[in-house]
């Protein structure tokens, strides 16, 4: 047995799938949670941060619709604002390039895999209220709208308020839970000192004579040496980025992120 005390799971957002390691369930309780949430961070962190991770929670802060005019044209974006700022902000109840009617929408900060649940004035929207449209345009369907305002002030249970939480990256399917159940199987293997596919972390070199064993570093190249696990991250990073590609703008609304305890 382990003397590892048992932890509770860090991020139980990412399902896992050991049914390639029949032994998985054998080890100690410690050791499949810290082998599990490795698995998990090493594969948000290896496809870039792109997939997986758990729901935030925002406070959205809506724009208005354009204040200023073109020749012949009512609406634009970008367009000026009512104090003479250029703005690349569309949201609200506008009409839009491709739609004949007023469209009340929020745009959330991409990327958007799901939407959760949306609360307005403490009480969680039906469904069937909203639907998102790609990339990440929150649309109301009821009839209803979308707060002009709230009150930041207070928790988004309370009148005045509004708050929407989704998952902002894509959802893990089968495969991704079939990639995070192998690598946790080599990473409870490595932990329990049995013989693992996980790389040594050393690189050997020879010069003149003499050889040197040097501290390489884990996943290096971005990959893992472990061929079902590599298949899923080329999949979804196939250039090996570190991060996801991002456009920033500073007329863009900044959104407040909510940590929920």
């Amino acid at each position: 047995m382990s003397d590892l005390e048992p932890l509770p799971p860090p991020d139980n957002c990412w399902p896992l799938d050991p049914g390639c390691c029949a032994e998985f369930e054998t080890y100690d309780e410690a050791i499949q949670i810290r082998s599990a949430a490795l698995a998990v961070q090493t594969l948000r962190m290896l496809t870039g941060y792109q997939i997986g991770g758990c729901p935030v929670t925002l406070r959205p802060c809506r724009a208005q619709c354009a204040t200023g005019y073109y020749p012949g044209i009512s609406v634009l974006s970008p367009y000026v604002n009512g104090n003479g700022d250029w703005l690349n902000v569309y949201c609200g109840n506008c009409v839009g390039d491709c739609s004949c009617a007023a469209l009340q929408q929020l745009s959330l900060p991409l990327p958007v895999g799901r939407v959760d649940e949306v609360l307005v004035d403490g009480l969680a929207l039906d469904a069937t209220a909203y639907r998102l449209d790609p990339p990440g345009w929150l649309v109301r369907i009821d009839g209803g709208s979308w707060p002009t305002c709230q009150d930041l002030s207070k928790p988004d249970s309370e009148v005045g308020t509004m708050s929407v939480t989704y998952l902002n990256a894509e959802e893990p399917d089968g495969l991704a839970s079939y990639a995070a159940g192998v690598l946790a199987c080599e990473f409870a293997k490595a932990c329990s000192g049995a013989k693992c596919r996980l790389p040594s972390g050393v690189t050997e070199i020879s010069r003149r004579g003499l050889t040197m064993t040097l501290p390489g570093g884990l996943f290096t190249e971005g990959l893992t040496g472990i061929r079902e696990v590599d298949v899923f991250i080329l999949a979804h990073n196939p250039y090996l980025q570190k991060m996801p590609s991002t456009v920033w703008s500073p007329d863009q609304p900044t959104q407040r992120t909510m940590l929920r305890g």
